[in-house]
This record gives C-alpha cells, structure tokens and sequence, in this order.
C-alpha cells in the first residue's frame, strides 16, 4: 500500500529519499545557535572586575593581559566551531537519528570550552591545562570531521549535485586541520606558552582560509551565473 504522509523516492543507489526530513534543519540550526550564544557568553565571566582602588585599577587591568587574551583566542575559537557548523548544514539536505547525535556531541565538546578556558584563566600555561584547551579543540574539531564524511558518504544526506570535488576537499582539510592540531598537543610536553601560540595560529590560518575561500566562491559562482 502506498504511503500517503511521506513522499518517498528511491535512487539508482538503492537509499530511500524522503521529501521531509526527521527533523527540521532550523531546529538543528537553533540549537547550535543558542549553544555557541551562552557559550560564547559564558567567556566574559572569566574576566572579574578587579577589586581595587581607582588610583590601582589602571595597573590592575595591565595584569589582566593574560586572561583577555584567553577570552579573545577562545570567543575566536567558538566563533570558527560556530562558522564551521553552519558551513556543514549548508549542504545538508536530509537528517537521521545518527546524524542528530553526532552534532549533539559536537555541541557538547563545543560548550566545554569556557570550562577549557577557566582552567587556563586560574592556573596559567601549565602542561595540563594546555593539554586539556588542545584536546578539547581537537575533539570539537574532529566531530565536526566526523559530521560530514557521515552525511556525505555516497551523499548520504546531502543533495546528489554536490560536487564531489567539495566533499573530498571537505574531508582533507579536516584531516590536515587535525593533524596541525595535534603538534600543539606534543609541544605542550616542551612548552604550554608556544602550545597556545601555535592554538592561536590555527584559528588565524581558518579566518583567513574561510574569509578568502568565500570570496572565491562568490566569485566563481558569479562568473557562472554571467556566463550561464
């Protein structure tokens, strides 16, 4: 008997299309949002207001270099996870039960960020502490990896017009963005402080890459569009 609530296709692969998706891709969306909202949020606590007399509060801010840094790398660090989350969903057309849970631990790796954070705020540049910051990253990082070559394999659960080029170019530059995320992580046996720096230049090298590769984009897709 055929379904009348579902539309439903088949394609030359075998898998099952359906014309409505489990969940709703704003739902997904929202969520994320609202995750990296308070988390990003939550950062700013970090910073206490010193409790000092007007004549010693310029040198007390002065002292607190470090821990504006910090808020700077890791508001930075949510807003890369944010942007990368969406870049993902951008090609998203369907959802299953796996995928949920998959951006469900995403998000729960990407909230432990202000904790990650802390821990650097209140003990300094130690072994650990630079540890726990790279790991946290790395396994943010990885779920969103594990994101799309989960929703692209054999476009699983993206449209069937993605360029193959893209979804291959998607899984590399994860694989070499984990794997520069794990020198960090060793280096942080030898020295927390470079540990962080090199932190920092990951998240400048995915501005600059992401900034720069959308202008391609545009660019391209333009040049189409006259010439279409």
């Amino acid at each position: 008997m055929a379904e009348t609530h579902r539309d439903q296709s088949e394609d030359a692969s075998g898998a099952i299309e359906t014309a409505e998706p489990p969940i709703p891709p704003d739902r997904l969306n929202t969520l994320a949002d609202g995750v990296f909202a308070i988390a990003m949020t939550l950062l700013v606590l970090e910073l206490g207001v010193p409790a000092v007399t007007a004549g010693e509060l310029a040198a007390a801010l002065g002292e607190m270099w470090p821990e504006f840094l910090m808020y700077a790398l890791s508001f930075l660090v949510l807003g890369m996870y944010w942007l990368m989350h969406h870049m993902i969903y951008d090609s998203i057309v369907r959802y299953d039960p796996t995928l949920v849970w998959l951006n469900i631990i995403y998000l729960l790796f990407a909230a432990l960020i202000p904790f990650s954070t802390a821990l650097i705020v209140e003990h300094g540049a130690l072994t650990a502490t630079a540890l726990a910051y790279g790991l946290n990253m790395l396994a943010v990082f990885f779920m969103g990896w594990a994101m799309w070559s989960y929703a692209t394999a054999n476009h699983r659960l993206v449209s069937r017009q993605l360029e193959e080029a893209v979804v291959r170019g998607g899984r590399t530059m994860g694989l070499l963005y984990l794997a520069v995320l794990a020198v960090p992580l060793v280096l942080a046996f030898v020295s927390p402080v470079a540990s962080m720096v090199v932190y920092a230049a990951v998240v400048s090298a995915f501005i600059g890459f992401t900034i720069v590769g959308r202008w391609e984009a545009v660019t391209i897709w333009r040049g189409r569009s006259r010439t279409g």
